[in-house]
């Protein structure tokens, strides 16, 4: 009677294990990726009582285009803001956006002996002309084990600059064959933190957008895998990751890419994978809002919840800030 016993358990990892394995990477997408997501970017508050606060809206990396007031609600000190006691006022800020997209492209030793290069490569420059045609600015750099990234064009909207800049990286610009991914990411955010300036008050706000190339995980070990995760989830900057992998790396890759990771399981597939990312970045700039309000508290500080609920799901980010210098003549922009 064993031979039969041993067959029905055979035919169950058949079949109950690849559910069980969509089902994890199911809750892990979505738990990553939720709906909706709302982030802020920049919030003040100003005398006489203006208080703002620049955020964005996704769901399930989708940018959330259509939020009105009606999806709003605000608690100021823990209490429902009433209609009727201050005025507040919700604007899409894709008008005025400048978009910064700084490209991160692996060329360690598993890229560059494989030919893989030179596929990422003409991907990169068709990636770059679609966010040029959309007025975004597009900067390209490189990374393998050494402790920097390394610049190969600064941030542009010129498409020959691009074009020669990355068909010139090559295998002589590798400094160290292991991948140090963790430290990539680090700096390319630190690179982000120094072009762009979310203003929730300015005419012009800048967002910025780190895109990373890679066929693997770090391998350098120069950052812990737990710095990046926090790195990457602090950040004001969307990050996005294009994972020349299999399904094994999915989720240890899904976990450094908040806005969006993107699969490719193999070089044909790579520029699919690129485009497909290319019209999310040209759709984000219509998740942008900014809310502006005008508080009746007086006390010495507070905090504001902004709730957005989108698809009868709710999210919501919170903003402290001292009211003690508040008064009248509050107006809205």
């Amino acid at each position: 009677m064993q031979p039969p016993v041993r067959e029905r358990d055979s035919l169950a990892n058949v079949f109950v294990r690849p559910i069980v394995q969509l089902l994890f990477l199911t809750i892990l997408v979505s738990g990553c990726n939720p709906c909706p997501k709302v982030k802020t970017l920049d919030a003040t508050a100003s005398s006489p009582a203006l208080v703002q606060i620049l955020f964005s809206a996704q769901c399930y990396d989708e940018p959330v285009t259509g939020l009105s007031s009606s999806d709003i609600t605000l608690f100021e000190g823990g209490e429902e803001v009433s209609g009727s006691e201050s005025d507040w006022s919700l604007d899409r800020q894709s008008a005025g956006l400048e978009t910064y997209t700084l490209l991160l492209i692996d060329i360690s030793k598993s890229i560059i002996e494989s030919g893989t290069l030179e596929v990422a490569q003409s991907v990169a420059v068709t990636f770059s002309e679609t966010l040029l045609a959309q007025n975004q600015s597009v900067a390209v750099a490189v990374f393998d084990g050494h402790t920097e990234i390394r610049t190969i064009v600064g941030f542009s909207n010129d498409l020959d600059e691009l074009t020669e800049g990355i068909e010139g990286i090559s295998e002589q610009d590798q400094l160290d064959e292991a991948t140090n991914l963790n430290g990539a990411l680090r700096l390319g955010l630190e690179a982000l933190d120094t072009q762009v300036a979310a203003d929730v008050e300015g005419e012009l706000i800048s967002v910025g957008n780190l895109v990373v190339f890679t066929d693997g995980l770090d391998s350098a070990g120069r950052v812990s895998d737990a710095s990046a995760r926090s790195a990457v989830s602090s950040t004001a900057h969307q990050v996005f990751v294009v994972g020349l992998v299999g399904q094994e790396d999915v989720s240890e890759l899904s976990a450094l890419a908040p806005d969006g990771f993107f699969q490719a399981d193999d070089e044909g597939a790579l520029l699919a994978a690129f485009e497909e990312l290319a019209d999310q970045l040209v759709a984000e700039v219509n998740k942008f809002y900014r809310l502006s309000y005008c508080s009746p508290l007086r006390n010495p500080r507070t905090t504001l919840r902004l709730e957005v609920t989108w698809e009868e799901k709710t999210s919501s980010v919170r903003f402290s800030y001292p009211t003690k210098d508040f008064g009248a003549g509050c107006e809205l922009p």
